[in-house]
């Protein structure tokens, strides 16, 4: 049950730092929304989830807003909250693959979302990942069930890290099979998406479906 709002988790973060609570909340929140709030093992959620961020004031450092103190903590609470959120889905349940799935070139970032979370929850495209096998085919066709209005697929471009899959609605002729093979044996993949309709972009991090994901879900009693 990896999904969000927040997945299954329970999530405490602390500063020394002296920083006003409605400040504190906003920016945990923003944090949230791009960390912990982008990871899915299985799309079902749970209903026991929350993150909390404390601050101490201990060290009497003051974090004020809008100032450069600001933008400073924001990105390390940023950074700290995915590297977390990472963590969750990377030891999903009989996971053996990490997937970064990065989509751009979305008219919205809540589009961009869509798509990212449509891929990383298809069953098909995490047992192609367990298998490490690039199945173009399963990937654009989970792009186009996301539901975004007027989406051209031969606009659409798909790829393993650097190493081109499709573009037009077809395989690259760019495809490289050897190259992309070796990209997806890693622990880590980076599917990336280019919707090339705009300029937003959202990021999702998943796993694979594998054998030991169904036994021990089928294994489990209540």
């Amino acid at each position: 049950m990896i999904r969000p709002d927040m997945a299954t988790m329970l999530a405490y973060v602390a500063t020394d730092a002296v920083i006003d609570q409605a400040l504190l909340r906003r920016l945990l929140r923003e944090a949230v929304a791009v960390s912990f709030n982008r990871i899915t093992v299985d799309g079902d959620t749970s209903t026991n989830d929350a993150c909390t961020l404390v601050a101490t004031g201990a060290s009497g450092i003051e974090v004020a807003s809008g100032s450069h103190d600001e933008r400073i903590f924001a990105e390390a609470l940023t950074e700290l909250c995915q590297t977390l959120a990472r963590a969750i889905v990377a030891d999903g349940e009989g996971a053996s693959r990490l997937l970064c799935v990065r989509v751009s070139g979305a008219r919205s970032e809540a589009e961009a979302e869509r798509v990212a979370f449509t891929v990383a929850e298809s069953p098909l495209v995490k047992t192609a990942l367990f298998a490490a096998d690039p199945n173009w085919g399963r990937i654009l066709a989970a792009i186009g069930r996301a539901g975004i209005t007027d989406l051209d697929v031969a606009g659409v471009r798909v790829g393993i890290g650097d190493c081109p899959i499709a573009e037009g609605g077809a395989l690259s002729p760019q495809y490289d099979e050897a190259s992309v093979a070796s990209l997806m044996q890693a622990d880590e993949v980076d599917l990336l998406i280019d919707l090339g309709r705009g300029e937003a972009e959202a990021t999702v991090w998943t796993c694979d479906l594998s054998f030991d994901y169904v036994r021990i879900n089928a294994e489990y009693r209540t």
